[in-house]
């Protein structure tokens, strides 16, 4: 009998989102000859030009669930490793960069990353696209680190986005309260000037546009708009917290469901704990999103 209730608690930790996360970390899953994973080099149309991505497309048939992958600013964190992860647990991940940063054409702006953003998950969408790439379009979830937390937030309008991750997330409308005076602004254009420096654009252009956009990109309003939908915030010790805290209060203020927080002591990369935010992360999927399989 004890053999017996042993073996059920097995089955049930393996069964469990956690664990299943678990297995994608560190395992990779069975091999599928007719229908294999794959990693496509693309680009996607934005503002009149072709912007690079990369396509990590799960293995299995039939349609599968796709996660809309957002770096941040500029993007010396790519995140590649979550991608792959994902991938390895059967979800498809489309990780954009944005017009004006790493050589991709256009020009980079904030207001654009936005448009970037809402034109890969066109993309996706696309009939043509969600056959050839295997996407289940009812199961595109948005997840973006610093400044594509930043972006993520910003398509909580788009009511066809299945559900949302926050990592870091930074309240890019919000650092226009540090341009109220010359001085202010001298400082804040010094400490953005290392990450413009990777785009075709200048720090002037990047504090003109934050003054010209602190209404329009209210956190607290863009936050409430992912409400009805599942919602994972994950912080560190980088000081970005206070905003995330904010934003949950939104979602929860405008009906919720409340978001899922998790805060992990570490560094704005995550540097020292990759393993265990990708474990949190296809918890998450797993949970909001059970595989149809």
């Amino acid at each position: 009998m004890e053999i017996i209730r042993s073996i059920a608690m097995a089955c049930a930790l393996l069964a469990s989102p956690m664990a299943l996360a678990q297995n994608a970390v560190t395992a990779d899953p069975p091999q599928d000859a007719a229908n294999p994973a794959g990693l496509i080099q693309l680009r996607y149309p934005t503002g009149g030009v072709d912007v690079p991505a990369r396509f990590f497309r799960a293995s299995g048939a039939g349609q599968h669930g796709t996660v809309l992958l957002l770096h941040g600013f500029p993007g010396t964190e790519l995140n590649l490793d979550l991608a792959r992860v994902m991938q390895r647990a059967g979800w498809n991940v489309m990780a954009i960069h944005y017009r004006g940063v790493w050589g991709a054409p256009g020009k980079f702006s904030l207001g654009h990353t936005i448009e970037d953003a809402q034109a890969a998950l066109a993309w996706l969408r696309t009939p043509e696209n969600a056959a050839k790439y295997r996407i289940d379009t009812a199961r595109i979830v948005a997840l973006g680190h610093s400044m594509g937390g930043f972006d993520t937030v910003m398509l909580g309008k788009d009511p066809a986005v299945a559900g949302f991750v926050l990592i870091s997330a930074a309240d890019m409308g919000g650092l226009s309260a540090h341009l109220a005076t010359p001085q202010a602004r001298a400082m804040l254009e010094a400490a953005l000037a290392e990450d413009v420096s990777f785009t075709n654009m200048t720090v002037g252009e990047l504090a003109d546009e934050l003054l010209a956009n602190a209404g329009n990109w209210d956190w607290r309003a863009r936050a409430a708009t992912m409400k009805g939908r599942p919602v994972l915030i994950i912080d560190s010790n980088d000081g970005l917290k206070p905003a995330n805290d904010a934003a949950a209060a939104a979602l929860v203020a405008a009906g919720g469901p409340a978001a899922t927080k998790i805060k992990f002591e570490t560094d704005h990369s995550y540097n020292d704990h990759r393993i265990a935010l990708s474990s949190a992360i296809l918890a998450w999927l797993e949970k909001s999103f059970p595989s149809p399989r």
